[in-house]
């Protein structure tokens, strides 16, 4: 007969699979965690780091009855309804595209649908009208923000967290709030674009800032409105009301007015760069500062990507082009149809359109009707 086995053996069943990474290591209260599942780890890792940072445990309760605010879901949603919805607009305007460049060259041509006359102008009338009224919310936010300020004495130095309910502190939610709400309407900057079929403005670097702006906003309305992030909103609304008093001239045909294009440019980046030295006091010579850094991290993360990204395109777009010598450009010009610079040209006239392609050979032609275009 067979010895019984010794019961100091461990059973089989007790031999679990180590984990890849021993999660319990993390818990400072020594829970067990080995049956949860790594997305849940992983929230609780990253809810840590946050915590570190300084985050709020709790949001701010004065936001609660927002729009939108109740939960970060919608605003993800609106987010990558946006990001998903103009690919597939793009893709289809591609296409169409095209499929007209393979007609001509074949020798044939596909009509094109009818489409009233008037479509353009009502496009036109409804990008003053909408040029015209982010001026005005821009600018209300920029002075209403500077009114703000001057009476709860902030300074450039540390502005602590404030979660206070006298009228002050309300309105300085309000304002958090309204900058946040304006990034789902600036939105509509890339359905003017793509429905006029100006492919070349929905570049990546539109795209991610539009899609990046309404998420990450929406944490510091959430947790922690005002306070030392009030130079966020402020100056990014202050370029706004430059950027489309830009846009709405353009709109109207007055592009005499608009040599200063590339100076938005400039101001944009010059703009990165005030974000970074404001915010970035919380982690060098002002430590101390009662106000949750992760904000101020995220802001500065922000503003380098950014400012990085803004002065790969004033290189491209500016920089380059201007150390071009006049001889260079046409005989640049002369080898292709087209040429990228600040134009774009559409029946043989100049209109002016950011990173638009121009005609050479029209816009050499039409040079001096091309100031009285539309």
């Amino acid at each position: 007969m067979m010895p019984a086995a010794s019961s100091s053996l461990p059973s089989p069943r007790l031999h679990r699979r180590r984990p890849f990474i021993d999660c319990r290591r993390w818990q400072p209260d020594g829970r067990d965690v080995t049956n949860r599942s790594p997305s849940h780890e992983l929230i609780d890792l990253f809810g840590k780091m946050l915590e570190e940072l300084g985050l709020p445990a709790t949001p701010d309760p004065r936001v609660e009855g927002y729009p939108l605010m109740g939960s970060f879901w919608p605003t993800a949603g609106i987010t990558l309804a946006y990001v998903v919805g103009v690919w597939l607009w793009r893709e289809h305007l591609n296409r169409k595209r095209n499929l007209s460049r393979k007609s001509t060259t074949n020798g044939y041509t596909v009509p094109k649908a009818a489409q009233p006359a008037q479509r353009y102008d009502l496009v036109k009338i409804l990008m003053i009208i909408y040029n015209i009224a982010m001026v005005i919310y821009s600018g209300f936010l920029v002075i209403e923000t500077l009114i703000m300020i001057s009476r709860a004495g902030y300074t450039l130095g540390c502005v602590p967290l404030d979660r206070g309910t006298g009228e002050l502190s309300i309105r300085l939610v309000n304002i958090g709030y309204l900058f946040y709400f304006s990034k789902f309407i600036e939105m509509l900057d890339t359905v003017f674009f793509l429905w006029r079929g100006k492919l070349d403005q929905v570049t990546f670097l539109h795209v991610f800032h539009h899609a990046a702006m309404p998420p990450s906003i929406w944490w510091g309305v959430k947790y922690a409105p005002g306070g030392i992030v009030f130079m966020f909103p402020l100056a990014n609304s202050f370029v706004h009301v430059i950027m489309y008093t830009y846009y709405g001239l353009a709109a109207m045909g007055a592009y005499r007015f608009l040599w200063w294009k590339k100076y938005l440019t400039v101001l944009q980046m010059v703009q990165f760069v005030i974000f970074l030295l404001h915010q970035s006091q919380v982690f060098t010579y002002n430590r101390d500062c009662d106000y949750p850094k992760v904000f101020p991290a995220a802001i500065c993360f922000y503003a380098a990507v950014f400012l990085v990204l803004f002065g790969n395109f004033y290189v491209k777009a500016y920089w380059k082009r201007e150390r071009l010598s006049k001889a260079d450009w046409d005989a640049a010009a002369k080898k292709t149809s087209s040429v990228t610079t600040n134009g774009h040209v559409s029946n043989g006239v100049l209109k002016h359109h950011q990173n638009g392609v121009v005609n050479s050979a029209a816009a050499t032609s039409h040079s001096k009707d091309s100031k009285k275009a539309v």
